[in-house]
């Protein structure tokens, strides 16, 4: 990993790209959201408060915070609410709704939900006390010995910070008394002022600034410049001796690396992987004594995986690949930060890429276009990919490496595509509410190509027959998906992948088909990703759907599908409508998937009723030319199978074509698609 990003600092100079030099204490903010807010408490020059006010998203993403421990900072730091609802959650749910409506009719009585004994803000106070404290004068005397201004504004607010050091306990009933006030007009959130557990960040300023407040970009900036101007502690001459593993100054080689805070997996501690090693470690041999780093190469490396993992670069450079995991991608050569690549393998969250109707298809096309763009030959520009998962609160873990071309990912790209279209036209629906009536209407489910990073969600989702849910495993990660997307010889992570899709969502494509032949929409979600899913896993197989649509599998789901219609047809006209919970065809999906052969003579017995109406009591009812032509289908397709060997038992990619061929759209009499054979029949 260190090699990896000294590189990416080599070509970030060749770019011209400067980035900042973060001191290693100086950590980002929680990300403000509404569940966790950011508050900005006004403080006057004598210490009290004037005000409170809420910030943003935007206005919190330049602000950080010095945190020489874990948990101490300074200007913010997390508080509780100051009140906390002694009582369970469900109670708390119901209590939280009823103080609601009591602060809209003009205040609430909170004694009557808390308890005497339980001082929620003890904890608070004791980091309060270490903030306005200890804290304070280590940040006091590093600002000064970087050469801090007097009357500047992080002079004043250090100043007022001094006046708040053992005046906690005022500080606690100036800030709740203003936040009560704010919520109970509306201005705030309840959450600020009573949870059961939630924290939020507070960030302090001061009313009488210079030019910028504390909460600003530059003063932020500027306490960056001080604190990597002050606190240098001399080597000894045995410390600058020679040079470190990159050829450059040796100085600090012994001292640890410095932390990264990254979105999604927080704050991670670069390291030198040589010490798992086991023969250099059993003869202590490790670490600096054998790979050495010195200050200069690990400040090259921690500014590089900061200007990659940075907020702004979302989609770019980096992006969300999972729980605890972010996907890091760049052009080798020549670094961009403006090309969506990491968003083109899906490495962000699912609302952003919904809300902003990106694709794979599209996204692809673009970066592909904009990667060839940069003037270097498409076959020589080469492009890195990296993944990093939190293990646990101390490790983070290289899991998926790789180097490729823009050329080979152009291939790549294109031939996944291929791969998830590598299914018959089908024909899904679902529900979606009229904008002018709010009445729920029928609409068509587009097949979506799945993003790679995403692929492993919906292998590793387990569902029951009815369609529901019933869990999640942990089998395949989003490195998965990246491996079948980029290696050329991923037969069998396909076969693997195939097995436990069958495994996890039989039920689903059960539910699916029993609902497809009742002519029901299925209240299932992923509709539009799953039929595509097996064509791609059926395509790295080597299993086109021009040759697996001619074979077995593939019709007997078929004649399982032409089957429910007539009994459908049956039920409609014979008995009313009146259909039973599982037509013949569907309900007989289990056993087809395990013995064809009989399966085929049970379907014989239990649809010849129909079968018999169809030939014979149709002739003065309106439906009979829809009758008809399924009987004539029946027919095509029943010849198709007497000439097949049907198998014993079928495999993982048999049982896959008898899903499709299930859900496959049935063909229109005489319109015959030009690819498949198969027509684009109406419902």
């Amino acid at each position: 990993m260190i090699d990896e990003l000294d590189k990416i600092a080599d070509a970030m100079e060749k770019t011209g790209i400067i980035p900042v030099n973060w001191h290693p204490s100086l950590y980002v903010l929680p990300q403000v959201t509404e569940k966790t807010p950011c508050v900005r408490v006004w403080l006057l020059t004598d210490g009290h408060i004037k005000d409170i006010e809420l910030l943003n998203q935007k206005q919190a993403v330049p602000l950080k915070k010095y945190e020489p421990n874990n948990g101490m900072s300074l200007p913010g730091f997390n508080v509780r609410p100051p009140y906390r609802l002694v009582m369970p959650d469900e109670e708390g749910k119901k209590t939280v709704k009823s103080i609601k409506k009591s602060l809209q009719k003009g205040g609430f009585d909170f004694s009557s939900y808390l308890r005497e004994e339980d001082d929620f803000w003890t904890k608070t106070r004791d980091v309060l006390k270490q903030c306005f404290g200890t804290v304070r004068d280590e940040l006091d005397a590093a600002c000064r010995d970087g050469g801090l201004l007097a009357d500047e504004t992080l002079d004043r607010f250090l100043r007022v910070v001094k006046k708040l050091s053992g005046n906690e306990q005022r500080f606690q009933q100036e800030y709740c008394s203003v936040i009560r006030n704010k919520v109970e007009h509306g201005d705030f959130p309840l959450s600020l002022l009573c949870y059961s557990v939630q924290k939020f960040f507070t960030f302090l300023d001061v009313v009488d600034y210079k030019d910028y407040p504390v909460a600003h970009e530059k003063t932020i900036a500027r306490l960056n410049d001080l604190l990597n101007a002050g606190g240098a502690v001399p080597d000894s001459a045995a410390d600058i001796a020679g040079k470190d593993a990159y050829g450059r100054d040796i100085r600090q080689k012994h001292k640890r690396f410095p932390q990264v805070t990254l979105p999604v997996l927080g704050r991670v501690k670069l390291r030198s992987q040589v010490d798992v090693v086991p023969a250099q470690r059993r003869y202590h041999r490790s670490e600096s004594k054998t790979f050495p780093v010195g200050s200069e190469s690990r400040k090259r490396v921690k500014m590089a995986l900061e200007w990659l993992g940075a907020a702004g670069r979302d989609g770019k450079t980096n992006g969300t690949a999972g729980d605890k995991e972010l996907l890091f991608a760049y052009p080798r050569t020549q670094l961009q930060d403006s090309i969506p690549l990491a968003k083109m393998f899906g490495a962000q969250l699912e609302d952003v890429l919904k809300k902003k109707g990106d694709t794979f298809e599209r996204l692809a096309e673009s970066v592909i276009e904009q990667l060839k763009g940069l003037g270097t030959p498409a076959k020589d520009a080469e492009l890195e990919i990296f993944s990093l998962r939190k293990m646990d609160t101390a490790r983070t873990k290289l899991v998926y490496y790789r180097n490729t071309t823009v050329e080979s990912l152009e291939v790549a790209s294109k031939s996944w595509q291929r791969a998830c279209q590598n299914i018959p036209a089908i024909h899904l629906q679902g529900w979606e509410k009229d904008e002018q009536t709010q009445k729920r209407r029928r609409v068509p489910i587009e097949g979506a190509v799945v993003f790679p990073v995403k692929l492993h969600r919906y292998l590793n989702l387990v569902w029951k027959r009815d369609g529901v849910q019933a869990g999640k495993v942990k089998i395949f990660a989003p490195a998965d998906g990246m491996n079948l997307l980029l290696e050329t010889q991923s037969r069998a992570l396909a076969m693997h992948m195939l097995e436990r899709l069958m495994r996890h969502a039989h039920g689903y494509f059960f539910y699916l088909c029993r609902c497809t032949g009742k002519k029901e929409i299925a209240n299932v979600r992923y509709k539009e990703f799953y039929p595509g899913i097996l064509g791609l896993l059926l395509f790295k197989l080597g299993k086109n759907m021009e040759e697996f649509m001619k074979e077995s599998a593939f019709l007997l789901g078929r004649f399982l599908r032409v089957t429910d219609e007539i009994h459908r047809l049956y039920c409609e006209v014979v008995r009313k409508g009146d259909l039973p919970s599982e037509l013949c065809g569907s309900s007989l999906l289990v056993s087809m998937l395990q013995s064809p052969e009989m399966t085929l003579d049970q379907l014989a017995m239990r649809s010849a009723p129909y079968i018999k109406w169809a030939r014979t009591g149709r002739d003065k009812d309106d439906k009979s030319g829809l009758v008809g032509y399924w009987m004539n289908l029946w027919g095509d397709v029943a010849e198709q199978l007497h000439e097949k060997n049907l198998p014993k038992h079928l495999s993982v990619a048999e049982r896959a074509q008898v899903f499709l061929g299930y859900l496959a759209l049935t063909p229109k009499k005489g319109k015959k698609d030009k690819d498949d054979g198969v027509s684009q029949a109406d419902d």
